[in-house]
């Protein structure tokens, strides 16, 4: 049954459903066979250097897994055959006498435009996860309660007891112990993931010829956040495509602003030993100073000396990777630096410094690490102690030198930390390294501070993001206060509430008589949804019916003896729809009342997620957003392909060429549309739209908007000759909108102050659009790239079908004295009725579960969440798959109303040949 509750809500569902089908027993990747006189251990890794590129610091890493494979035998000799050999039962009765291992790189379903945590938790999911995982920071904590991770020091194994305190130390950096070491889901403490590769600091990283240029000086490690916005203020020329530094736009775009917290002297979380309970506390006056400073570098107003309005000194894109500073349009970035190599900069043109000091004197820059830990999911103790093998010789002193080695030798012995130039013995290259990168490296682990990884941490810069951007959009709108103070109060306020937000979602911070409320709301809202559900099978029934007074009804039977073979056909397809869409969606509704963990033990929690839901602003809020984007793309997507095919179908000359213009966008992928239009979205003039609209005066803006106006109302001015009120009732509305939609470009030029009426109607918009960065413009140029790509093809549809419009209708016309636009209304529309009221259930249906284009144009921000990609996110991302899996039933109860419409509509379309 082709509806929206199948297509929109079993979408969200399913394939979190699938879970419980594929939960049972986790897969292992690894393992081990026996092959001409040798038994081999196989181990599936989750990243292995690539052994097709040639640059010096793959080649240092492809030799270090290599070596590793080479040792393993006399490892494995010395620390295991003994040990194997005696516990056949609990080892395998495998020849231990000739082993080795070999490594295997993991691949797996990445989310583009998501995290790279994406790929094992979607492996995970799948039954399918390697067996050494990548673990971040702040996903780390979340891992271990969801029972990913295999504890490290467990007694059976003895792990890390059997490194020595020397082998531990250089291993380990004392800054991550933190990390590493911590309670599990039975409150135990264990260690849980070990670094490869040491440490990661933060640090600034600055495009000298960019700063020589302005007359600049290069920074030191005494460089302020005065320095750096002074430095951003004389460097930013967005006129010519120059920024003075670079962010991300989306949802972890406070991932950036973390530093400045730190450097104020501010925190993200706080930690109580003896509770064990973690608390968000980012709404300090520090955090204010931060935020303030921030929102000063991203959208502080000035002017260009062309005399444009300008926001802030920064470039900030949804999926930008470093091609602006590749260009040398970046004066400053934030980047890790390696504890081993600096090989990715090239100090000719790029410089290094610590991350500014903040007003109070702090710096705070971030600490992390690539960390590493054995999937839970290992059964086979052989496999897993060759995963700790592999672990433990990737962190060890041997493989550190051979990196280091196979870098001097490839020609890039200046690029590695002094540190181990001299505990290898090339102190003759320390020399050549560029001055100033060892002391600015030993600041930035000295000032970092561990990337926030406490309970459900993989949630912090999403909630800590809403600050930013409300910060953002009221310093664009005039709106925060010039005073200091009370401008420093009112961003305190946004972070406090979001804090109490950060409390409720991420700590489950939510006191008894609040959850009893939202407990008594929830049974309301299921009793609901079990009666609009009961109520709209029935109703299918009943729509679907034959008329109680014809014939057929009253001799239709089900005819399983007579129509035996036709059931027999139609049998799998039946029990495929079955077994792959509502069984899952049955068995997959429980986790709406469950703490669901894919590994772990699920805790039933009743009606607290449906509560949780109801009560969840940033849910509403993408409902809300889900309703304008679907309105956006049923108008612009809807509509036009039939005024295309109408126009195509009437032009006098070249309707072959016009089709093929029209239909080329179609046959470009999406990744190319979407880049494509990306780079139209430039928010400075070099914006091909920008470019477009800043040389259009304000009178062309209200012309145009005058003729849509014209246009519409000769439409509604038809229809109510002919008592169609409805439709001339839309038809107005939208005249009106779209007025008011070119009013609104032309209001900013025609509203200056002390400039004539006369004189500004002729006058441009002195200041280019912020296309996607305005909650205005964002949602809508989300769609237009869909319209842009899609009109070809759907009008190419419409065109088929107004050959079977017969000439004798247009001819009668023509007698009655019909308009042009009386043909299209009652003559062109008629005839194409089925056809559109397909067209119009499909892209409505469309419209509810297509988030991808919001996805990669701005990763969610500028108020372009929809409800689709909030359940992805809380799913997939987040792990929440309770609430997600609420949200999508929830979801799917409001949609209810147009199902029963649509099928009701469906079932009285009738289709009829053209007699040709």
């Amino acid at each position: 049954m082709a509806f929206t509750i199948s297509s929109t809500l079993r979408k969200c569902v399913l394939y979190m459903c699938l879970f419980l089908i594929c939960r049972p027993e986790q897969s292992c990747a690894g393992w081990i066979e026996s092959r001409e006189g040798e038994t081999i251990i196989h181990v599936k890794v989750w990243s292995l250097p690539d052994p097709t590129r040639t640059d010096t610091a793959t080649r240092a890493a492809a030799e270090v897994v290599k070596e590793f494979q080479k040792r393993f035998p006399r490892l494995f000799e010395q620390r295991y055959r003994k040990k194997y050999e005696a516990d056949p039962g609990r080892y395998g009765a495998h020849d231990w006498s000739s082993v080795r291992v070999e490594l295997h790189p993991f691949s797996g379903i990445t989310i583009e435009g998501m995290s790279m945590d994406s790929r094992p938790l979607m492996a995970i999911a799948g039954g399918m996860a390697p067996d050494i995982l990548y673990v971040n920071f702040r996903q780390s904590d979340t891992y271990i309660q969801e029972g990913f991770l295999y504890p490290l020091d467990k007694p059976e194994d003895n792990y890390i007891e059997s490194l020595s305190e020397d082998e531990f130390n250089f291993w380990v950096h004392p800054k991550v112990i933190p990390v590493i070491r911590r309670r599990g889901p039975r409150s135990k403490e264990h260690v849980w993931a070990m670094p490869l590769g040491g440490v990661l600091g933060k640090v600034f990283l600055y495009r000298k010829d960019l700063l020589d240029a302005h007359g600049v000086p290069h920074p030191d490690s005494s460089w302020t956040w005065s320095d750096l916005y002074e430095a951003c203020r004389r460097i930013a020329d967005p006129a010519n495509g120059i920024y003075g530094i670079q962010f991300s736009r989306g949802r972890h775009e406070s991932w950036h602003w973390v530093t400045y917290l730190w450097s104020a002297g501010g925190e993200v979380m706080s930690y109580d030993a003896e509770s064990g309970q973690w608390s968000a506390v980012f709404d300090s006056l520090a955090a204010a100073k931060a935020l303030d400073f921030y929102t000063r570098i991203c959208a502080e107003k000035w002017t260009d000396r062309t005399g444009r309005t300008r926001y802030g000194y920064a470039a900030k894109d949804a999926s930008e990777r470093g091609r602006k500073w590749e260009l040398g349009q970046i004066a400053f970035r934030s980047s890790y630096i390696d504890e081993k190599l600096f090989a990715t900069i090239n100090p000719e043109t790029t410089g290094m410094v610590p991350v500014p000091v903040g007003p109070d004197g702090h710096r705070g820059a971030e600490l992390n690490s690539q960390m590493q830990g054995i999937f839970a999911g290992v059964k086979d103790p052989v496999i897993r102690d060759a995963a700790w093998e592999y672990l433990r010789f990737g962190g060890s002193r041997d493989a550190t030198e051979i990196s280091t080695r196979v870098m001097v030798e490839g020609g890039l012995g200046r690029f590695v930390n002094p540190r181990y130039l001299r505990m290898f013995g090339y102190d003759d290259i320390i020399r050549l390294a560029p001055r100033g990168w060892e002391e600015c490296f030993e600041t930035a682990i000295e000032t970092g501070r561990p990337e926030p990884y406490g309970k459900n941490c993989q949630l912090i810069y999403d909630m800590m993001t809403v600050p930013l951007n409300q910060a953002e959009q009221m310093a664009i709108e005039g709106d925060l206060p010039a005073d200091e103070t009370a401008r420093l109060a009112v961003l305190q306020e946004l972070l406090a509430k979001a804090v109490r937000e950060t409390q409720e979602k991420m700590i489950g911070d939510v006191s008894p008589a609040e959850r009893m409320k939202r407990r008594a709301a929830a049974i309301i809202l299921l009793v609901a949804v079990v009666a609009g559900f009961a109520l709209l099978f029935r109703k299918v029934t009943g729509v679907f019916k034959p008329n109680s007074s014809s014939i057929a009804e009253r001799t239709v039977t089900w005819g399983f003896r007579k129509y035996r073979w036709g059931y027999t056909l139609l049998l799998p397809a039946l029990l495929a729809v079955l077994i792959w869409q509502y069984l899952p969606l049955l068995l997959g509704s429980m986790m709406a009342f469950q703490d669901y963990s894919i590994m772990g033990q699920h805790a039933w929690v009743g009606l607290d997620n449906f509560g949780n839901v109801l009560w969840d602003s940033e849910w509403w809020q993408s409902v809300w957003n889900s309703v304008r984007y679907s309105l956006l793309v049923v108008s612009l997507t809807f509509l036009p392909p039939v005024i295309l095919a109408v126009l195509l179908d009437e032009v006098p000359k070249g309707k072959i060429l016009f089709r093929t213009i029209f239909y080329l966008p179609a046959v470009m992928t999406g990744l190319v549309v979407i880049y494509l239009w990306k780079s139209f979205y430039e928010k400075t003039e070099f914006g091909v739209l920008n470019s477009i609209v800043l040389g259009i005066p304000a009178i062309g803006f209200i012309a145009i908007g005058a003729l849509f106006l014209l246009v519409l109302f000769a439409f509604a001015k038809r229809l109510l000759t002919h008592q169609a009120y409805l439709g001339a009732s839309v038809c107005a509305a939208a005249g009106v909108i779209l007025f008011g939609i070119m009013f609104k470009l032309a209001w900013p030029v025609i509203s200056q102050e002390a400039v004539p009426l006369h004189q500004s109607l002729f006058m441009t918009m002195k200041e280019p659009y912020r296309w996607l960065e305005d909650p205005d413009t964002a949602m809508f140029c989300c769609v237009l790239p869909m319209v842009w790509a899609g009109m070809g093809p759907g009008c190419l549809i419409y065109l088929a079908a107004l050959k079977g419009v017969s000439p004798d209708l247009y001819e009668a016309a023509d007698i009655d004295g019909a308009t042009f636009i009386d043909k299209i209304l009652f003559v062109v529309i008629p005839t194409l009725r089925p056809l559109l009221i397909i067209q119009f259930v499909g892209v409505f249906i469309a419209s509810w579960k297509s988030s991808a284009f919001i996805l990669a144009m701005t990763g969610g921000s500028s108020e372009t969440t929809v409800s689709g990609l909030l359940i992805f996110y809380k799913a997939y991302m987040f792990l929440k798959f309770g609430p997600a899996t609420a949200m999508a039933w929830i979801l799917g109860f409001m949609l209810i109303g147009f199902t029963f419409h649509q099928l009701r509509i469906l079932s009285r379309v009738e289709f009829k040949t053209t007699g040709k």
